[in-house]
């Protein structure tokens, strides 16, 4: 972690933040206008009872279940696209996808919790593109899950319907299926964050969230969760407590050291996997860590 602490300071001398609260709590943060909730509970096209208690879901009736909407990718988020030149940037991502496997290898970890300290960081870049490389590869399948319910952007970079969702889940008003949608084209799944909730942190920890990942991480070779800030909100420390590894993503020479620090002390128990430094100029040294440089690409 020494290495890591030193890059980090580094890159913060090199160009001062940007933002820096007065408090390190996550205060005030305020996310896209609410919308009143459609009452009723939505259904997947072939109607039928929640699954039973214990009862383990099966991929052909996910498959079979869920939406098939058609997405249409934005190639300047997908590293992999044919229209995107970032040739060093797609072997980062295989590079990250690689030692997750490794750190596999000493600990059972399949959810993966990505957040950052600040808005605008890359998370979501990072989550996409990992679930990404991970889909790619033959016989592999990610989930993705949009868990930031107050600002969501993953269905904006898939081109994806943003509802019904997670947040439509928790509250009651849809089943796994229906909020649940896949591309024929690549083993990627998604869970949109759903409709605007007054109560987002209430929804996180009621105890349903557990439930659904316990019984999609055993479909799926990874299950990706892109999550808010750390210290904008307090939803990333209650989702982490439902996944067995936490990923944070930094952005060089934007996001001062002393803030990573406290980020990185909230999830000292929640086994932290590591850090991705992201828009490192490539070739640069931060002090003997260079993390994945390249990230760049994108703010949210």
């Amino acid at each position: 972690m020494s290495r890591i602490h030193e890059a980090l300071k580094k890159a913060e001398e090199q160009k001062p933040p940007a933002w820096r609260p007065t408090d390190p709590t996550p205060l005030n943060y305020v996310g896209e206008s609410e919308v009143a909730a459609a009452s009723g509970v939505l259904h997947s096209p072939r109607r039928g009872e929640m699954p039973a208690t214990g009862r383990c879901l099966r991929l052909e009736e996910l498959r079979q279940r869920c939406i098939k909407p058609g997405w249409r990718l934005n190639p300047d988020y997908d590293v992999f696209s044919t229209q995107q030149s970032s040739a060093l940037c797609a072997e980062q991502f295989r590079t990250l996808r690689s030692r997750l496997y490794r750190l596999r290898e000493k600990s059972p970890i399949r959810t993966l919790l990505v957040t950052s300290t600040l808005p605008g960081e890359g998370k979501t870049f990072v989550a996409l593109n990992l679930a990404l490389a991970i889909a790619r590869q033959h016989e592999r399948r990610a989930l993705l899950i949009d868990a930031d319910l107050r600002a969501s952007r993953l269905h904006v970079r898939l081109g994806a319907p943003s509802a019904p969702g997670l947040s439509d889940y928790l509250s009651g008003r849809a089943d796994e299926f229906s909020i649940l949608q896949a591309d024929p084209k690549v083993e990627l799944f998604l869970v949109p964050a759903g409709r605007s909730a007054p109560n987002p942190s209430e929804l996180l920890a009621n105890g349903t969230l557990k439930r659904f990942l316990d019984g999609m991480s055993p479909i799926f070779d990874w299950v990706i969760i892109d999550a808010p800030p750390v210290l904008a909100v307090a939803d990333p420390s209650i989702i982490a407590e439902f996944c067995d590894g936490v990923l944070v993503v930094v952005q060089a020479g934007e996001t001062a050291h002393d803030l990573v620090k406290t980020t990185l002390q909230e999830f000292r128990g929640n086994n932290l996997l590591g850090v991705v430094l992201n828009g490192a100029n490539e070739g640069t040294n931060y002090g003997g860590y260079s993390y994945y440089a390249g990230f760049g690409m994108d703010k949210k």
